[in-house]
């Protein structure tokens, strides 16, 4: 009994003295209202139909969990859409896994942010680029769409941390973590790559080709290669090639393909942070290089010296940079680039550490309402942005989702559905979808007398339709839809008000297929759904 009492002091103690560090204090408040307002995104995005890359995952995740006809694409690491079947199984909703797959982790990739930024720099500067992370627009508003970023980015946070950790101890456990997270990083998503990339340049410069006789980097790279065993059976097994994802990336977008550069990438570091964390970012980044000019002969004298946040953090944000501009090239999605945001807010965190360090010189009561205002600012523009995003977003392809969901109610389970919307179709349908994109007319033919679809949906929403089945054309005061194949046409005036409307019912082609027409039963909506009778 003694000795028990003993113990509940001691972490009664431990608690205390836990709870009399203001910082841990701010991180608890800083965490709690980063939950709060993803859950208040979430809410206000509602029943949100998913986009294609969305639907895809969920698709999967149905394929494994429910038995609906789905093909896999290489592409995708699995683990995400592994985790939401295993949920599905539970009979789990759908908002429900997305609060467990995408909402708790974008709330604890907050949390790393802290981590590693008390790491990298120290406690006031990490709270600060937590708290200005906790807001970021664009993470509240992939926060309400089902997708593995934050995993992945979690991941990339823990991968690095660790990998820090190493340079600093050289301790086996760090190198192992460190390794193991890069990997995990990668199961949700193949840009995780460029974590392992990013840390490859950075053991360069700081070591030299002496990083060679450091068994610590070659435990990391075991721990890496171990946890990516199974990735690689698995796409062996199902696709015949144990890198099977990699042509798609290295011949599908990068170098070669004719695309502009992807400088709008560049555009990230202001379209994040938004114009005061924007200024704090380039005073923070300025007094980075300004210190590392002041020892720059320093550091090429002593390899110790090279062990500097300020060149880690400036290295990843340089390769990141550089190879969405000259490989991936072209539109870049603003969470393609997520893993900017933490080293964007820690330049920010140190812009304003120093700005508020001076006003605090003269009064700290200055200071602290200086640091208020800025974050109101923050807060009240990256909210705005979020609003303002998801309301606009919320009901795009809303007709894919209705449609679907018709088809399921009035199909059996195993009816063929032709549409080019073909994840989200297949996701809320729930049957065998084959897509049309693209094909001629004697391909479109052949996939009638093979499969025998039931339904095809024909939509404007897509842009991969084949002009022979509908176009969608501009006049001078309007613009119109036309379907040849199903001799109709829609005529719509400058105010997206239709004026002329001659869509048949009922059509026979070929003398063999007949198509009714069965959806929208009232006014058109974007996309038409036919039922096929083969005469």
């Amino acid at each position: 009994m003694e000795k028990e009492r003993e113990i509940i002091e001691e972490r009664k103690r431990k608690l205390k003295n836990w709870l009399n560090n203001r910082y841990n204090i701010w991180i608890i408040l800083v965490i709690m209202a980063a939950i709060i307002i993803r859950i208040y995104y979430v809410n206000m995005a509602g029943d949100q139909t998913m986009w294609w890359d969305e639907a895809e995952y969920m698709a999967t995740a149905k394929y494994w969990a429910l038995g609906v006809p789905y093909d896999i694409n290489q592409q995708r690491p699995p683990l995400f859409q592994l985790l939401a079947a295993i949920l599905l199984k539970f009979n789990l909703s759908e908002p429900t896994i997305k609060f467990i797959l995408v909402v708790l982790p974008s709330a604890f990739l907050v949390l790393c942010v802290y981590w590693l930024g008390r790491e990298l720099f120290n406690k006031r500067v990490a709270l600060f680029a937590t708290a200005g992370t906790a807001f970021v627009w664009s993470l509240l508003f992939w926060t309400a769409r089902f997708q593995p970023d934050f995993l992945s980015v979690t991941f990339q946070l823990l991968s690095i941390l660790f990998f820090w950790k190493l340079f600093k101890t050289n301790k086996t456990s760090n190198a192992i973590y460190a390794g193991f997270f890069a990997a995990l990083a990668f199961y949700f998503k193949i840009s995780g790559l460029l974590v392992p990339l990013s840390i490859l340049i950075f053991v360069l410069f700081k070591d030299g080709l002496s990083f060679i006789r450091n068994k610590r980097y070659w435990i990391s790279l075991a721990a890496f290669i171990v946890t990516m065993i199974p990735f690689a059976i698995w796409q062996y097994l199902l696709f015949g090639n144990p890198t099977a994802f990699a042509p798609s990336y290295i011949g599908g977008t990068g170098i070669g393909q004719g695309w502009d550069f992807g400088w709008m990438t560049l555009n990230f570091f202001y379209i994040f942070p938004k114009i005061w964390f924007f200024i704090l970012f380039l005073i923070g980044l300025g007094l980075a290089i300004f210190k590392f000019g002041l020892s720059f002969d320093i550091l090429l004298k002593d390899k110790n010296k090279r062990l500097n946040p300020y060149i880690f953090s400036i290295t990843i944000l340089i390769v990141l940079v550089l190879f969405y501009i000259f490989y991936i090239r072209g539109t870049i999605e603003d969470r393609w680039v997520f893993l900017m945001i933490p080293f964007i807010m820690y330049f920010s965190g140190l812009g304003l550490d120093f700005i508020s360090n001076k006003i605090g010189k003269y009064s700290k009561l200055i200071s602290a309402i200086f640091i208020l205002l800025i974050f109101a600012f923050f807060i009240y523009a990256q909210t705005q942005h979020a609003t303002q995003l998801v309301k606009i977003k919320k009901d795009t392809y809303l007709p894919v989702k209705e449609s679907a969901l018709f088809i399921k109610d009035i199909s059996s389970k195993n009816e063929i559905v032709l549409s080019v919307s073909y994840t989200q179709t297949t996701t809320y349908s729930e049957r065998k979808v084959i897509t049309y994109a693209e094909a001629t007319p004697d391909e479109f033919h052949a996939i009638l007398e093979k499969d025998k679809p039931s339904y095809i949906v024909v939509s404007i929403l897509e842009p991969h339709h084949p002009t022979w089945i509908i176009q969608q054309v501009t006049y001078n005061d309007g613009w119109g839809i036309i379907m040849p194949y199903f001799n109709s046409s829609i005529i719509v005036n400058s105010n997206n008000q239709i004026v002329g409307m001659d869509v048949k019912p009922s059509i026979v082609t070929q003398d063999k297929y007949k198509f009714d027409l069965i959806y929208p039963e009232k006014q058109f909506n974007g996309l038409f759904v036919y039922r096929i009778t083969y005469l």
